[in-house]
């Protein structure tokens, strides 16, 4: 099991623009690791795999990572660049395999679950949309992984499905947004403030963030589904979600159309430099999020279906 640190050095190969999302996804990372994703087992809202892949311990080599698969012409609109499939993961391209399997990937983009078939991960890929009744018969999983329940458009409906295609004594292990989020993150008050930068930073974010949940609505709803919370900690401190919400991604785009110019020698060697670079913030930040005695902008909980 990788510790915290093992973890930003994974997710920063594959994250290596936008070390920010390797900031916050190493400490999900480390945090959701603790538990075990015993079979069957399901990945709600799967995206590209990267996030599960190496939190099971998977490792890929340096020349793979996100950005093998973006298409930032949509950047200024809004639209989601990471939504293509140029170069989906290969067996050359997986340094280390995970430690476990997960028996389904469930997304709702194609070119997304492509990239997730190639991981080794995962033993089937559905294609579906979460918002609806999910493709699977009651009572069918032991574990359930899902950090996108706040993109659908009800905590209600979302957790009465985790509830049905649970097994008893299943467990689903969930990461959510509390209202704090978006007090730590400047960007998505723009509305309020009326701020055209801040607007501009957001990109659309917080359309696509449909809810949050604090954490004595998440008791209340747990007891109206039926569900026991095993576990609960907040994670992704008010320091770590500043550095995240602003980061380098106002220049993302840019970064990428610089590096897909690149001779794969140059991509490398810079990536490199880029790398070394950037570790010790990375580290740090990683530390003190660790340490942090404030109250965090999401909430990891493990619910159990009694």
């Amino acid at each position: 099991m990788n510790g915290l640190l093992e973890f930003v050095e994974e997710h920063l190969n594959v994250w290596w623009l936008r070390p920010e999302s390797a900031l916050c996804d190493s400490i999900a990372s480390s945090a959701v690791s603790q538990h075990e994703m015993t079979r069957p087992s399901l990945d709600l809202g799967s995206g590209n795999g990267i996030f599960s892949f190496i939190t099971a311990g998977g490792k890929f080599t340096p020349d793979y990572d996100w950005h093998r698969n973006v298409d930032p012409t949509g950047f200024s609109e809004n639209q989601d660049i990471y939504n293509t499939c140029v170069e989906p993961p290969s067996e050359s391209r997986i340094l280390r395999a995970p430690d476990y399997k997960i028996d389904y990937a469930l997304d709702h983009k194609p070119n997304l679950l492509r990239q997730a078939a190639g991981l080794g991960l995962y033993v089937d890929i559905v294609a579906a949309d979460a918002n609806h009744v999910l493709p699977f018969f009651d009572d069918s999983f032991q574990t359930i992984f899902s950090n996108i329940l706040y993109w659908l458009d009800s905590p209600e409906v979302s957790f009465k499905e985790l509830y049905r295609i649970l097994r008893p004594s299943g467990r689903a292990l969930i990461c959510l947004q509390d209202p704090k989020f978006k007090e730590y993150c400047m960007s998505y008050q723009w509305k309020e403030r009326e701020s055209r930068m801040l607007q501009i930073l957001n990109r659309g974010r917080s359309e696509t963030n449909l809810w949050r949940i604090s954490y004595t609505e998440l008791k209340q709803l747990c007891r109206t589904v039926g569900f026991k919370l095993v576990s609960h900690e907040y994670y992704l401190s008010p320091l770590t979600l500043r550095v995240w919400d602003i980061g380098v991604r106002p220049l993302s785009a840019v970064l990428t159309k610089m590096v897909q110019k690149l001779s794969d020698a140059d991509r490398a060697a810079i990536k490199e430099e880029w790398i070394e670079t950037i570790r010790p913030f990375v580290l740090e930040l990683a530390e003190l999020d660790r340490a942090s005695k404030e109250q965090g902008g999401f909430h990891f909980a493990v619910l159990e279906k009694p």
